[in-house]
């Protein structure tokens, strides 16, 4: 069973370690150069359509143009390749807050390190559902398997024993063990065989898919916009080629928003930092967008809806209710030899330690305390000392001989411990109370041991439900002394014909954010389904105070046996009714996944909440898979979506409304950018039909583009949140933006700003100057500043531009640079002559501003005319 024993190194022999042999990491793909990465901003189809511009321009002696054009482009190129630039690093400070650690001996105690950290000759403490980080030998082991599925592509789970090896980047199925570290890095069987990206995800969302389809579509309308503008320019107006060529090429960039595509990524990216802020790290771009759509939860209890705060409120022993207050706890003398073999179970059928901590370890200060552990565990811990009873002197008396680690089919745990004085070897045994009355032939009673009849287990039973109804989460306790001695025995051998000792009932406390969370779903249409390994009657008591089940909704408890005898038809009935709350308790991983499945046949979209190992096949086949950050397995967050890095219910919801912002904001800035090039064609093209001149050059629509587009875009990006987002059913995550009333108002509103435009245009050109020159910059300074009410009208469908104008400062700041940069272009003779503008006077502006208002209020009568409809129909 054990090898001899290293203690583990010290900090100062892991320190040079480290240097010798280097960091535990795999060597990642070399990256792309930052001037390449630069450079490839210029490959796109558009770019590379101004790109031959520029080089006619400067081919032609047009040096002005082609300077100009020159300068937008390397503009253009720096604003995408910094965005891009610092989407990447935050997206890289996302994934090290999800750097693998380990838990390792050092200078003689157990700590949790960063795993890039370990180095050979390390002693790594390992459990079920951990990632093991390294190549090394077992030195001990309990019920060990691991799973080598990506190293041997064998999905079935391997059996370790005592100087088995076992390899980085596999992962433990059953069971703990201690390892002594080997090889680390690229030295690792892993290493040599496997190469690790630290690149973003480069998988597309939806949304970018669809964008992809309508840029092919627009790609070639382009080409062929352009070809028309080429034969009408040469033909029809008598144009230079170069003139014609420089014109087309501009209109096509205006009909095409190139980055548009690279504006999407930007506000994911920014989304998903947000997110993180509020501790929901996304690993994928493309799960921001299913998230916001999301129509059920499915959660587990215990640290999710609950504080994972374990502390033994009661203990029940043959009749005696033990109530257990914040003083130290004095049993009375008939029960004194009860509670000293419950405080020896509780203490050895236990992996969980409370150490003195160092400082800067969680305690603080110098003889503070750490706990390493999961809470349960550290919770009966604390309840041997309230008893008295030091785990010193339970060690003295026992020595743990083996182990058969808890599993959620078995539901229990129990140990193998030889009595030091005697030498007599006794099994320890804690777990579901059915569980381990299902083992149990005897009871321990008044001192003695008798045969426990049917009667006693229906009263233990009772007893148990009545403290679960307390929202206790109940275990029971068992022992027996073995007639053989060693661990040879097998696991169902060791486990039968247990003596049951007791009860205790340990609180969770909900956690206080979690009521407002709740009610806060329900009021977005979110239905909430706890499946938990807990007691039912537990579970719905923690319902009930966070406000999941209130007095006159109805409610039902299934456990894992009844789920197992409901058709599959039956079951979709049940989960079709989203009055009833749903509890699954005691339900296994295959019950979770089953739940799930039939959910998704259902057509709804799935988050789902996981921590254990046997977690992963539910949380894969979720829409959402949500892992815990600090109670989760390591394989656990691998198979998930999103992590909850402070293990909140509340932060679920909380991210879904972000995710339903960010979807929200995609629409607003798709609605901006789109509808203004609109406008800018429906200018160009009727005047060209009308047979007026065209209204602007080549270079300025460049400048439009460059002024109006990039900034307010991304402003709009990260717009705040509506105060209803979380007051509307979920969307239909198949439902396309480009469909329906999206395009009509998208249309609608570059028809308006386009004619409005136009109209300016025609007055200034016809009635008022008749200089094609000065009317061709009121057209141009109408165009920009239509396109800036439009970037308020675009925040929303049906609320006022003047309701929340100042709530987006940003956007506020992109607007009034815009305005700034007509202001320059005009006012400053040099970038007159550049930008083949001129200068205006207060009646040029009052002109623009009557010829803007129509965007303004045109739609705002629309807005309102829609809330008095919608108003009327509530």
């Amino acid at each position: 069973m054990t090898l001899q024993q290293p203690p583990g190194l010290t900090t100062l022999e892991a320190t040079n370690r480290l240097q010798q042999f280097g960091k535990n990491a795999l060597k990642t793909k070399k990256k792309k150069s930052l001037i390449i990465q630069f450079l490839e901003e210029f490959k796109d189809f558009m770019v590379i359509i101004l790109i031959v511009a520029g080089v006619i321009s400067f081919a032609a002696g047009d040096e002005k143009d082609g300077a100009v054009i020159t300068g937008i482009l390397i503009l253009n190129a720096i604003i995408g390749f910094s965005q891009k630039f610092r989407a990447e690093r935050a997206i890289e400070a996302l994934q090290k807050m999800l750097a693998p650690m380990s838990q390792v001996m050092r200078d003689g105690k157990e700590q949790m390190i960063k795993a890039e950290f370990i180095v050979p000759g390390d002693v790594m403490i390992i459990a079920e559902g951990d990632r093991i980080n390294a190549d090394g030998i077992v030195l001990e082991e309990n019920e060990f398997e691991t799973q080598e599925s990506i190293l041997t592509g064998e999905s079935v789970p391997v059996k370790k024993t005592t100087k088995s090896t076992v390899f980085a980047g596999t992962s433990v199925a059953r069971g703990n063990a201690k390892i002594l570290v080997q090889e680390t890095g690229m030295k690792t069987a892993f290493g040599k065989i496997a190469q690790l990206t630290a690149e973003t995800e480069k998988d597309l969302s939806p949304l970018q898919k669809e964008l992809n389809e309508v840029g092919i579509i627009v790609g070639k309308m382009t080409i062929v916009i352009a070809g028309i503008l080429i034969l009408i320019g040469i033909f029809l107006q008598g144009k230079g080629l170069i003139e014609v060529i420089l014109f087309a090429a501009s209109v096509a960039v205006a009909a095409v928003p190139e980055g548009l595509p690279a504006t999407v990524t930007i506000a994911l990216a920014l989304g998903v930092q947000r997110l993180a802020q509020k501790k929901a790290i996304m690993k994928q771009l493309s799960s921001v967008e299913t998230l916001g759509s999301t129509t059920i939860i499915v959660t587990d209890k215990t640290g999710t809806l609950t504080k994972n705060e374990m502390s033994v409120r009661e203990i029940w022993f043959d009749g005696h209710d033990i109530n257990l207050s914040e003083e130290k706890y004095i049993p009375e003398k008939e029960l004194i030899e009860a509670i000293t073999l419950a405080c020896c179970i509780c203490t050895l059928c236990n992996n969980a330690k409370i150490q003195s901590s160092e400082m800067g370890e969680k305690g603080g200060v110098p003889g503070g305390e750490k706990e390493l552990g999961d809470p349960t565990e550290i919770g009966l811990l604390r309840v041997v000392e309230k008893m008295g009873l030091p785990k010193e002197t339970v060690a003295e008396r026992f020595q743990k001989i083996h182990e058969h680690p808890f599993d959620s089919v078995r539901k229990r745990m129990s140990v193998i411990v030889e009595k030091s004085a005697s030498k007599n070897q006794y099994v320890f045994a804690k777990g579901a109370p059915g569980s381990i009355l299902n083992v149990c032939t005897k009871i321990y009673k008044d001192g003695k041991i008798e045969d426990l009849t049917e009667e006693e287990k229906q009263k233990i039973i009772k007893k148990s439900d009545q403290m679960a109804e307390q929202a206790l989460r109940v275990l029971a306790l068992a022992y027996k002394q073995k007639n053989e001695k060693g661990a040879h025995q097998t696991q169902e051998e060791n486990e039968k014909d247990l003596i049951f000792l007791g009860l205790i009932g340990m609180m969770d406390p909900p956690r206080l954010e979690v009521p407002e969370a709740i009610e806060a779903a329900r009021k977005a249409g979110i239905q909430i389904i706890i499946a938990t390994g807990d007691n039912g009657l537990t579970a719905a008591a923690i319902a009930k105070m966070i406000g999941l089940i209130k007095d006159g909704n109805s409610h039902s408890i299934i456990t894992g046996e009844e789920l197992e005898k409901i058709p599959d038809e039956k079951l979709t009935e049940l989960l079709k009714n989203k009055k009833n709350t749903l509890i699954f308790a005691r339900v296994s991983p295959q019950d979770k996944l089953r739940i799930v499945s039939i959910l998704k046949n259902l057509d709804e979209v799935v988050a789902v909440t996981g921590d254990g190992v046997n977690d992963a096949p539910a949380l894969k086949r979720a829409d959402i898979g949500i892992a815990m950050g600090i109670m989760g397995t390591d394989v656990t967050k691998e198979a998930a979506n999103m992590v909850l890095s402070n293990d909140s219910f509340a932060t679920i919801v909380v991210a879904i409304e972000e995710g339903r912002t960010i979807y929200q904001n995609l629409k607003k800035f798709l609605m901006y950018i789109l509808s203004g090039n609109i406008g800018e064609l429906v200018v160009i093209f009727i005047a060209l039909i009308i047979g007026l001149p065209t209204p602007f050059s080549a270079i300025t629509i460049l400048l439009v583009n460059v002024g109006t587009d990039v900034f307010p875009a991304l402003a709009l990006g990260i717009d705040p949140p509506t105060k209803d987002s979380m007051e509307k059913p979920p969307r239909n995550p198949k439902e396309r933006i480009m469909q329906g009333k999206f395009l009509i108002r998208m249309g609608y509103l570059g028809a308006l700003i386009g004619i409005t435009t136009l109209a300016t245009y025609i007055w200034s050109l016809k009635i008022a100057m008749n200089s094609e020159l000065k009317a061709g910059t009121i057209a141009f300074a109408t165009l920009v500043l239509g396109q800036m009410i439009n970037a308020y009208n675009s925040r929303s469908d049906r609320r006022s531009i003047f309701n929340g104008f100042f709530e987006n400062f940003i956007l506020l700041a992109s607007v009034t640079l815009s305005i700034f940069i007509v202001i320059a272009v005009t006012e400053i003779p040099g970038l007159q002559e550049i930008f083949e503008v001129t200068k205006l006077n207060r009646s040029d502006w009052l002109i623009i501003a009557i010829g803007t208002m129509p965007v303004l209020i045109i739609e705002e009568t629309r807005k309102f005319i829609m809330r008095k409809k919608w108003t009327s129909q509530t």
